[in-house]
């Protein structure tokens, strides 16, 4: 299963096409002749790494040589770009070669370099090959930051295609770190976003992907639904790699609900695939998958002559596969009552199985040949087998216990910093909310304070002239300025007081504005806390509700209108709810305490028939 996934991890590679694997010569020819012609520097460069790539699968040395020479021109002519696209076609050769660690070498520097002369589209690619060496290398948190970066770029470039591949790839990385409900959540984001683009490759890709999780899940019906869909957009694709893959996930799935004919009816077609493109490690994958089958239908002598031929054709350092087919064989002959077989053949995966490090083969071997001396009555033999069993099974739980803290831990960790981001983010977009809303504040305070000063002084000009007249139409006119004269003086006290906490408020918000220290939620605060404090000794609410509809057009009459039996107090902490206070803050403006909030926002709530105080904010702040 991680091999599977693994081959579709890399399924984005600079310069890289569906069939790299089978040398087009037609290609190579062209690329020769760019070379043996007087071509610019940069078209050198190109083609030298073009003609690499076109020998990573088949001829490493070859390869290596052409890029090699497209990295001394570039050095020659000190052209960073080209620097960096001959490191990231080195890094795919060895990446074609297994030699992980030299790949991400290639690759970082490729990053590195792109990064230096900010070719944005160099670093994507860059980092998505990043990801695709760290999956093989099973450093999958690495690989998904290294995706989701890469992801961020394809995306600033307008380059959905890519950026969808990243999604993907995200999700193989959930899919081989064994975090299933992730691993769907994203290759179902891809699937649905190569839908709408129109990729029947991608949507094949990702509906086998989505597969692998449902088969490792025992999901097999689910499975067969995926890889139904999948079948025509793999087929319209035109890869046979990805086609193998497809008839094989069948082939399992149906041997999962038992429908063997079925099953082997599509083992039998991936087969001669494999075998139509030569390509030996899936042929014999296949063969050792089709013996489990005849071994699971009763037919043990069709079981041992295809796992015999897929034992002898196994490459010599495929130490797990060979262990397991020879498994295979000795259960088959075990089944014949041929026990010597069967030894043969145990004793043989032994070796094989210590070499790969799986213990869980090593344990399995020793099982047979435990129930073989028992049955041959050897006593001596049969204890130490069983005395090994048990230290094998110790080895086993340990191991799988710790993998699993580890699995465990790490998804915890992961989704706990996941948490930890959106939180912050959230915090951070309502800093952003409050702090223009203070500035809008601040800017209209200080608009009206200017405004009534002036009406003050006018009118206050305008009475003092008046004085001068004696008549008594003029002293009743008189009298009556007086008394508006004597409001606007009381208005001006309360402003002026107002213009001393705005002064403090402006200092407040300059200090903000060159802070370099990161305590701008203190301070957003303590400018909160100032705000409400010269509130709290207005009790001049009609005021408020005119500078508050200013902000909130209509507000008190949408309310009014809804719900009639609101009373002025509600109305009034209702507004302060409109402007997203805290309930501490609400209590220092109301000088009441928080006590006395909570069960006014519940009576509120019963009163308005809504059911929670989430509902009633997200109610108010919608008006």
């Amino acid at each position: 299963m991680k091999t599977l996934a693994l081959g579709f991890s890399i399924v984005f590679i600079i310069f890289y096409f569906n069939k790299a694997t089978a040398q087009n010569k037609q290609i190579v020819d062209s690329l020769l002749q760019i070379v043996n012609t007087k071509s610019t520097d940069t078209t050198l460069i190109k083609a030298y790494n073009d003609l690499g790539i076109q020998y990573a699968s088949s001829n490493h040395f070859k390869a290596k040589k052409f890029i090699r020479k497209a990295l001394r021109i570039a050095h020659k002519i000190k052209a960073p770009r080209g620097i960096a696209g001959s490191s990231n076609c080195l890094g795919i050769v060895y990446y074609y070669q297994k030699e992980y660690d030299s790949a991400l070498v290639h690759f970082k520097k490729a990053l590195f370099l792109n990064k230096k002369v900010n070719h944005l589209w160099g670093q994507a690619s860059a980092l998505h090959q990043i990801g695709a060496v760290q999956n093989f290398q099973s450093n999958y948190f690495e690989a998904i930051e290294s995706f989701k970066q890469s992801g961020t770029l394809f995306l600033k470039l307008k380059d959905s295609i890519s950026y969808i591949k990243s999604i993907e790839n995200t999700g193989v990385s959930y899919l081989l770190m064994r975090h299933d409900k992730k691993s769907l959540e994203h290759l179902f984001k891809a699937n649905k976003l190569y839908e709408k683009r129109g990729n029947p490759l991608g949507l094949g890709r990702t509906n086998i992907q989505i597969s692998n999780v449902l088969i490792r899940q025992k999901e097999y019906s689910k499975a067969l639904e995926f890889l139904e869909k999948a079948l025509p957009q793999i087929i319209q694709g035109g890869n046979k790699i990805h086609l193998l893959v497809l008839l094989k996930n069948k082939g399992i799935a149906l041997k999962g609900i038992k429908a063997f004919d079925r099953a082997l009816e599509f083992y039998n077609q991936a087969l001669k695939i494999a075998r139509n493109i030569n390509h030996n490690k899936r042929i014999c994958a296949l063969q050792s998958l089709i013996g489990d089958l005849y071994y699971e239908r009763k037919q043990y002598e069709k079981a041992i002559t295809i796992q015999k031929e897929a034992l002898k054709n196994y490459p010599k350092s495929d130490y797990k596969d060979k262990s397991y087919t020879s498994i295979g064989l000795a259960n088959s002959f075990l089944k014949l009552n041929k026990l010597d077989s069967a030894v043969y053949y145990a004793e043989g995966a032994l070796p094989l199985s210590k070499k790969a490090m799986r213990l869980d083969l090593e344990k399995d071997a020793v099982e047979i040949l435990a129930g073989i001396a028992e049955q041959k009555k050897d006593t001596a033999k049969s204890y130490a087998y069983f005395k090994q069993i048990s230290l094998l099974k110790d080895s086993i739980n340990a191991i799988e216990k710790q993998k699993q803290a580890r699995e465990l831990r790490a998804k915890f960790e992961f989704d706990k910093k996941e948490r930890k981001i959106k939180t912050l983010t959230k915090i951070n977009q309502q800093a952003k909310q409050k702090h223009i809303v203070l500035i809008i504040v601040s800017f209209l305070g200080i608009f009206l304070l200017s405004y009534f000063v002036l009406i003050f002084q006018r009118k206050q000009k305008q009475s003092c002239i008046e004085k001068y007249f004696l008549n008594k139409e003029l002293l009743k006119k008189d009298e009556e300025l007086q008394e508006k004269s004597k409001q606007l003086t009381s208005n001006s006290l309360h402003l002026a007081n107002k213009n001393k906490a705005l002064k403090v408020l402006k200092k407040e918000v300059e200090s903000i504005k060159y802070a370099e220290d990161q305590n701008t939620q203190y301070n957003y605060q303590k400018l909160l806390q100032t705000i409400n404090f010269n509130m709290t000794e207005d009790k001049d609410w009609d005021n408020f509700k005119k500078y508050f509809e200013q902000l909130h057009n209509d507000f008190y009459s949408t309310i009014k209108n809804k719900y009639p039996s609101v009373t002025a107090n509600e109305l009034r902490l209702m507004a302060l709810l409109k402007m997203n206070l805290s309930t501490k803050e609400i209590a220092g403006i109301l000088n009441v305490t928080q006590e006395g909030v909570r069960k006014a926002r519940y009576r509120l709530r019963k009163k308005l028939k809504i059911e929670s105080n989430t509902m009633l904010l997200d109610m108010v702040l919608n008006i």
